[in-house]
């Protein structure tokens, strides 16, 4: 049931996160530098993220933000009353990586309120890299799987505001950008076809729980190549049982192949011992009865 294994992966991620007395549950800010709101102009704003709401969303985040993953990414989707989307790297390389990396989801403890940040996602145990900071009040949210605040904006609220939105939604309901082509082109799509899009120059973190953070951001990273280890050992192994498999079906099949061949010669021979001719001569001897043609 995918509620029971959403359980079961909080509880483990809450486990997880209480190392060090539990200082990894405290929290920490985080400040963005943006450029190109409206007007051309930059601004700030800074979140706290709160991991006793989010414990696994807090550590993706972090893990995130020390890649400097969010330097450059643009809020590709402004919504005025709903939602800034952003979170996709501009080297479409990174974000497939990072894809390939999705995150389980939290237990929702928080609404989705006007300022508070959340993971985007496609269904369950989904969320990797893009996150959306509400900007309005959005309670039908949080019956999505996944989509689970971790942080909320703190100071600047008036900077989120001012990011540029006249592009709104994809087509077509909007004139904004296709997520199919920002996963698959980047930056380069959007500064090329969407040059006023606002954008995130840089992020640093700060807060007493800073440090303990950045250590939960690598754990996670250490657990997550910890539980791929498996699968990297056990699939080549696979891989060669399968051909050994398929070498001896093979080899079966052409032996009772040649069995069945043999088979049928035995039994024509049977025939043709019994009187039966081959079939040139039985034509040849029915020409002869005929007699010669004029």
């Amino acid at each position: 049931m995918p509620g029971g294994r959403r359980l079961l992966a909080a509880a483990a991620a809450g486990l997880g996160v209480q190392g060090a007395a539990g200082a990894t549950l405290a929290p920490w800010l985080a400040k963005f530098v943006v450029r190109g709101l409206e007007g051309g102009e930059s601004g700030n704003f800074t979140v706290r993220v709160n991991p006793r709401w989010a414990p696994v969303g807090a550590r993706r985040f972090r893990r995130l933000v020390d890649e400097r993953f969010y330097s450059g990414a643009r809020f590709f989707r402004v919504v005025r009353g709903f939602v800034a989307q952003f979170g996709v790297h501009g080297d479409p390389a990174v974000s497939a990586r990072w894809r390939r990396r999705p995150i389980a989801d939290d237990l929702p403890k928080m609404t989705n309120r006007a300022g508070r940040v959340s993971f985007a996602a496609a269904g369950p145990d989904t969320r990797s890299t893009q996150l959306f900071i509400n900007l309005g009040s959005n309670r039908d949210l949080d019956k999505l799987d996944g989509l689970v605040p971790f942080a909320e904006v703190v100071e600047g609220m008036g900077t989120v505001l001012r990011l540029y939105g006249g592009y709104g939604e994809a087509p077509p309901r909007g004139r904004g950008p296709n997520q199919t082509r920002i996963q698959l082109e980047g930056n380069s799509y959007l500064v090329r076809e969407f040059p006023l899009l606002s954008y995130v120059e840089a992020v640093l973190v700060g807060g007493p729980g800073a440090g303990a953070a950045g250590l939960a951001g690598r754990e996670e990273e250490r657990l997550a190549e910890a539980r791929m280890l498996p699968v990297r050992v056990m699939l080549p192994v696979l891989l060669v049982i399968m051909a050994a498999c398929s070498t001896v079906l093979l080899k079966v099949y052409w032996r009772m192949r040649d069995s069945m061949f043999d088979g049928e010669a035995e039994h024509c021979q049977g025939r043709r011992k019994r009187g039966f001719e081959p079939l040139p001569r039985v034509l040849g001897s029915l020409r002869e009865e005929e007699g010669p043609a004029e």
